[in-house]
C-alpha cells in the first residue's frame, strides 16, 4: 500500500531524511514513526493511585479554602434532582 504526500515541504524533508540516512523513503518514514513511537511512550505519564488523586485532592481542597467550608451529604432526593429524567414519575419522587 502506498502513501500519498500531498504536502511538497514534507516531501521534501523525507527526500532529505532518506538522503542523509542513506535509506529508503519507506526505510526513513519507518525509522522516524518508529522514533516518534518511543518518545510518545516514554512521555505519557503512570497512572495515578487512589492515595495519589487523594493527596491531590486535599491539596486543592486546602489552596481553594473548600476544607474550611461545612460539608454536608447529599441526600438522594438533593442528588436526583442534579439529572432530570423527563419522567415525572421519577423526578418528582
Amino acid at each position: 500500500m502506498g502513501i500519498f504526500i500531498k504536502n511538497p515541504e514534507t516531501e521534501r524533508k523525507v527526500r532529505e531524511l532518506a538522503q542523509r540516512r542513506g535509506s529508503t523513503l519507506t526505510a526513513a518514514i519507518d525509522q522516524a514513526l518508529d522514533q516518534a513511537l518511543r518518545a510518545e511512550n516514554n512521555t505519557q505519564r503512570p497512572k495515578k493511585s487512589l492515595e495519589e488523586i487523594r493527596a491531590a485532592t486535599d491539596r486543592f481542597r486546602r489552596a481553594t479554602g473548600l476544607d474550611k467550608l461545612p460539608s454536608t451529604p447529599v441526600s438522594k432526593a438533593e442528588w436526583d434532582a442534579l439529572w432530570p429524567t423527563g419522567i415525572s414519575e421519577i423526578d418528582n419522587l
